[in-house]
């Protein structure tokens, strides 16, 4: 038997009907109360320009389902067709002018791996309370205005490898207990207030493949332990507030496609071969000197060396590359 379970949702004024459908024999089971969303969407939506008319059971005919809200939002939840109840993975509500707070009360969601709160405009800080959320391995909080410092108590969820803080009004320094999320593979702190060193700590997390901390007013030198990052594939340190020389052994890293590094002011310096599995390479405004090296050129699909102080021609292919600046 097909069963449906309709919800609305009012954004800016429009309504839309949102089903959660199964084509399969499927069973309304149930969410604990514990993992009851009704305080959890009135903290999200204080004021209350989102209303939200929400049902507490999942529906299922399989071991995991996802019920769908359009393309940005989402709940998944994991069910047991023995005892008929249901756990919440996933929280996915982006785009959706959320105005509140993040909830404390989402730590009762035990089994939560994922929170994405994306393009909203959520205030205050993290909630100390998400550390006890032992599978919790993905928070995205990307552009909204959480602000104060970048608590340190971050360093005790655990199990994170997906952090994103990005476009927000944190400020402060980058806290050292970060370095604790040994097994954190993104990390993004771009588009803040943050001020200070980036802290030796952060040299503990050796998985990073993902480190983007563009546009802060950091101080201090590039440092030297990002070249130990040997699984790092994506690198952006333009406009970061720091200062060369920038370390030689970050252009050495073999599993790098993505090197943006801008506006940072130091000595002058050649610039050093890169990886032939370098996609993207940006290294705009920090003092490069002499030549271009031959392999540079093989860079796959943008090249961006403008406002240093570089020599010689152009080879008579580069009209082939997607983008190119120099």
């Amino acid at each position: 038997m097909l069963m449906m379970f309709q919800q609305l949702v009012k954004v800016c004024q429009v309504m839309v009907i949102i089903s959660f459908s199964s084509s399969i024999t499927s069973l309304a089971s149930l969410l604990p109360p514990e993992e009851a969303l009704t305080q959890i969407i009135k903290t999200l939506n204080e004021d209350g320009r989102v209303s939200l008319t929400h049902g507490d059971s999942c529906e299922s005919g399989q071991v995991s389902i996802t019920r769908g809200i359009n393309n940005n939002n989402r709940i998944d939840c994991v069910c047991s067709i023995d005892d008929k109840i249901c756990h919440i993975t996933s929280l996915v509500v982006r785009d959706s002018d959320l105005s509140g707070r993040l909830p404390p009360d989402l730590a009762k969601l035990t089994r939560v791996q994922t929170i994405d709160f994306t393009r909203n405009y959520l205030n205050g800080t993290i909630p100390e309370e998400w550390a006890s959320m032992k599978k919790l391995h993905f928070i995205s909080l990307t552009a909204n205005r959480l602000s104060g410092n970048i608590p340190g108590y971050l360093g005790n969820f655990t199990a994170l490898t997906y952090l994103s803080l990005e476009s927000n009004q944190f400020s402060g320094v980058v806290p050292p207990e970060l370095g604790k999320l040994s097994i954190l593979q993104t990390l993004i702190l771009s588009s803040n207030k943050l001020v200070g060193t980036l802290p030796e700590a952060l040299a503990q997390i050796k998985n990073l493949t993902d480190f983007r901390v563009r546009d802060n007013n950091l101080n201090g030198t590039v440092p030297e332990f990002i070249g130990s990052w040997t699984q790092l594939q994506r690198l952006d340190l333009c406009a970061t507030g720091l200062q060369g020389p920038i370390p030689r052994a970050i252009f050495l890293l073999e599993k790098l496609k993505d090197l943006e590094i801008c506006d940072t002011p130091g000595p002058e310096f050649p610039l050093p071969i890169v990886p032939k599995t370098m996609e993207f390479l940006v290294l705009r405004n920090i003092n490069l000197n002499g030549t271009i090296p031959k392999e540079t050129w093989d860079v796959k699909k943008t090249l961006d060396l403008t406002f240093n102080k570089l020599v010689g021609g152009l080879p008579s292919n580069t009209t082939q590359r997607q983008t190119l600046r120099f």
